[in-house]
């Protein structure tokens, strides 16, 4: 961790989008890119995460620094790719595999995905197809294009879709997430079914806890990062 060597952050407008300075300097990425995002509310969820920062800069406490970064350092230079690998989550997705028991766990998921798949189906004009085996199947071939066309555009949009749909298992829910068609707390529920569905059966340690509350404040911090970008 390196000692902090600014007294304030501020966002600052310029002819090519919003940056953040620290005091006078200019913030770059780790690569040394110059930061511009395109809405001041996304420079500010930045300034703010330098701004809470004690004597030591600690980047762990910083996800919108970390996903910004990224989508200016690596994904800019690979748009075609994240993209397609955003799709090969719709093609795959979380809310196609279904248990085959117990029935209360059969019953829950259909009551909760199945309505988030008729949106999809209906918002994107798409078909999907679901299954009770752990065999893979074959979704509808225009689907591939499809998700990758919902990806492709705006690098920091990608990143966050990507982000998301990696830490889903899902496209859908991202696109979800995305169009604010369910909030934080109910994308968080809905992805992880099945992880509170066996805490109700079997009890919870602290380590799974743990682990799901650090996945629920990731989710919180990406739905406010896709909210900002929409954010005049």
């Amino acid at each position: 961790m390196a000692k902090r060597f600014y007294d304030t952050a501020r966002c600052v407008a310029s002819d090519d989008g919003y940056g953040v300075q620290l005091d006078t300097f200019d913030l770059k990425t780790p690569a040394k890119t110059l930061i511009r995002v395109p809405t001041p509310a996304l420079a500010d969820l930045i300034v703010d995460e330098w701004n809470a920062q004690g004597d030591k800069i600690e980047p762990a406490t910083m996800p919108v620094m970390r996903l910004v970064s990224t989508a200016i350092d690596r994904v800019s230079l690979h748009l075609t790719a994240t993209a397609e690998a955003f799709a090969a989550y719709g093609m795959s997705d979380l809310l196609f595999y279904r248990a085959s028991h117990p029935d209360r766990l059969v019953a829950r998921q259909s009551e909760s995905w199945d309505p988030l798949l008729e949106w999809a189906s209906q918002r994107f004009d798409m078909s999907f197809l679901t299954t009770q085996s752990i065999l893979p199947i074959q979704q509808a071939a225009g689907n591939l294009q499809k998700f990758t066309q919902l990806a492709t555009g705006d690098v920091f949009r990608l990143t966050g879709l990507a982000h998301a749909a990696a830490l889903f298992g899902s496209a859908i829910m991202a696109l979800a997430l995305d169009e604010a068609h369910v909030s934080d707390a109910q994308a968080y529920e809905l992805a992880f079914l099945d992880d509170h569905f066996q805490i109700e059966e079997w009890g919870e340690d602290e380590e799974a806890r743990d682990r799901l509350n650090k996945i629920k404040l990731e989710i919180k911090m990406l739905w406010v990062y896709l909210s900002a970008l929409k954010s005049a």
